[in-house]
């Protein structure tokens, strides 16, 4: 018996089908540094966009606090105070805020109206004026009221009309 002597394969073809293996690894190679530029990329921009919308909800909080402070302007509260110190927790609430802008009342008074006092409502007490009693004249409105009345309404209060120059 005689061994069979296994064909070696002809150097012609492997070097192509090493060259198309090579070419491949290359696409590859290429495709994956394009990939990770996209990564990069899109990371870049939603850490970008969630810096963003951070700012965005802090100044917003800002704001309507600085309207539940009795800001005359709230938007120029904002404006004046620096935020930069102001996070965000895990539950998305601002943290530091509140002294912030108790600092800011303090320093900046005349941007908060006075403090009033709290309403009935708020302290259990209703208590008001007298009701009007069912006979009180009606207000005296000037945009409806002819001369006559204008003349009655001016000689009850003590006035003379028509003035005299």
């Amino acid at each position: 018996m005689t061994a069979s002597v296994p064909q070696s394969p002809n150097p012609e073809t492997l070097r192509h089908e090493m060259d198309a293996l090579r070419a491949e690894r290359d696409a590859a190679v290429a495709a994956r540094a394009t990939l990770e530029a996209d990564l990069a990329r899109a990371t870049e921009q939603a850490t970008t966009a969630r810096t963003r919308a951070s700012r965005a909800v802090i100044r917003a909080e800002a704001r309507a606090m600085a309207a539940r402070m009795g800001a005359v302007e709230p938007a120029d509260v904002v404006r004046l105070v620096d935020l930069s110190t102001v996070t965000l927790a895990e539950d998305g609430t601002p943290q530091g805020l509140d002294s912030l802008m108790e600092a800011a009342r303090e320093s900046r008074a005349y941007l908060f109206t006075p403090a009033q006092p709290a309403s009935g409502a708020a302290t259990g007490t209703t208590a008001a004026g007298p009701a009007p009693r069912a006979g009180d004249p009606t207000p005296f409105d000037a945009r409806t009221a002819g001369a006559r009345d204008v003349k009655a309404a001016a000689s009850a209060a003590g006035l003379r009309w028509p003035v005299a120059n």
